[in-house]
């Protein structure tokens, strides 16, 4: 790789030897090689910046060509002599550590575990707690999507009965509701279907109103469960309800 150093310049005060980037600029040495082509000063900043294969470049001909310059010029200026010396020892520095093998990573212990498919047992609460979910479900009731267009649409025949008149039964029966005892958060939910069971035994073919039919005393807890009892046996076909008087009274169904 031939290295030629520039000729020296004529002596520069020193403000202006100080380039933009405030390192002093090293002599003027140039240098060839496969993998860069320019100024001492220029591949320093390249190494730097990580835009030059510091492998590529031979170093020890940069290092002669400096020695040589430094002895040909002994009048040559000390800063620029330094700031040579300064890029020289980082651009060893970085090729030394380049130079040393770098242990390989170790895979990972996941890689080397075999794949294997997880037991049931496992998976035990998970499966429990999804079953107990499922028969929770299949109590409730959902209305089906083709109720109709309007939201408020009971999935009932009420016959001469609307919703607002089963509302005000429901009020009136809260007004007699007691206030509910202090019970535990964590005590077991109220099944709606053996509610219903409750409601449908009550019911006989006289017409009654809520407050005639749900025993005292009772909470709003108990009246709310009466009230969606009632509903779902009148979905059922197995209650029946009128309206007498301004009263709602509902009675069980007549089978033909």
């Amino acid at each position: 790789m031939p290295l030629r150093p520039a000729a020296l310049a004529p002596a520069k005060p020193k403000s202006e030897r100080i380039s933009p980037l405030g390192v002093v600029v090293p002599p003027p040495i140039h240098v060839e090689a496969p993998a860069f082509s320019g100024s001492l000063a220029m591949l320093f900043q390249c190494v730097h910046e990580r835009k030059v294969d510091l492998m590529a470049v031979p170093l020890f001909p940069i290092c002669r060509a400096y020695f040589e310059y430094v002895m040909k010029h002994p009048d040559g200026g000390v800063d620029e002599a330094a700031a040579a010396m300064m890029a020289l020892a980082y651009l060893l520095e970085r090729k030394a550590w380049g130079l040393l093998p770098t242990p390989e990573p170790e895979p990972e212990a996941d890689d080397e575990l075999p794949l294997t498919l997880p037991s049931a047992h496992e998976y035990a609460i998970a499966i429990e707690a999804l079953r107990l979910w499922h028969t929770e479900r299949e109590q409730l009731y959902f209305r089906p999507m083709e109720g109709g267009p309007d939201p408020y649409e009971l999935p009932m025949a009420l016959g001469d009965v609307t919703p607002d008149d089963l509302a005000r039964a429901f009020e009136r029966l809260l007004a007699r509701a007691v206030p509910e005892p202090i019970r535990p958060l964590n005590r077991p939910r109220r099944s709606l279907s053996e509610q219903m069971g409750i409601v449908f035994r009550a019911l006989n073919s006289s017409w009654r109103t809520l407050e005639e039919m749900v025993p005292t005393p009772f909470t709003r807890e108990d009246a709310v469960y009466w009230f969606l009892a009632l509903l779902e046996l009148i979905r059922l076909g197995q209650a029946g309800v009128q309206i007498e008087k301004g009263d709602v009274r509902f009675a069980r169904a007549h089978r033909a």
